[in-house]
């Protein structure tokens, strides 16, 4: 039963035109608040100090060296949001198979772990719109996500994120969900 979790994480963004590539590291924490309710917060590091907190109805992205936060309301794209939350950690294997058709690709080691490879292409022709496919690593040690890469709509360009250093059930307080933005932050609403 999954309830909270923290671990390194380093996201590869790739852009196949121009074959770029570009790494952000940091940390993030996860917790469940109740069924299908959880709450995120990445905490980048390098190469920039930036954040991304999640919620069920907003993302916001911190930037200090600007002190400046960017605000989104996702309440309108829930549908889209419960899918992709699918494939973070503790979903149900039931609840991926509703929302995904699976095959099995083998086995590989992905950061540092044997994992079982899964691809994934949504059954949502909104979600099609948006995500092609998606591959993910599964530990066969704690059976959860080590590594998910999710293909983009424009041919060859994707995100690959990697887990490591995972502690799973790990106690933290809700307030390391919290942006720490300090008094005089600017908040912005890029939607409006």
């Amino acid at each position: 039963s999954f309830h909270s979790l923290t671990a390194r994480v380093r996201v590869v963004r790739y852009t196949a035109i121009v074959n770029d590539e570009t790494v952000d590291e940091g940390t993030i924490w996860v917790k469940r608040l109740r069924p299908r309710v959880s709450r995120l917060l990445i905490e980048f590091t390098v190469p920039d100090r930036y954040y991304v907190a999640l919620s069920d109805k907003k993302a916001e992205i911190y930037r200090p060296k600007i002190a400046t936060v960017e605000e989104y309301d996702i309440s309108r794209f829930r549908n889209l949001a419960d899918q992709l939350w699918l494939l973070s950690f503790g979903a149900a294997g039931r609840d991926l198979a509703a929302r995904y058709q699976a095959s099995f690709k083998g086995e590989e080691k992905a950061a540092g772990q044997p994992a079982v490879k899964i691809e994934m292409v949504p059954r949502s022709a909104q979600l099609l719109q948006h995500v092609p496919r998606i591959e993910m690593w599964i530990s066969t040690e704690f059976w959860q996500p080590v590594q998910q890469k999710v293909y983009e709509i424009t041919a060859g360009d994707y995100r690959l994120y990697t887990y490591t250093e995972v502690k799973w059930n790990f106690a933290f307080p809700d307030a390391r969900l919290q942006l720490p933005t300090p008094p005089g932050t600017k908040r912005i609403h890029p939607q409006k």
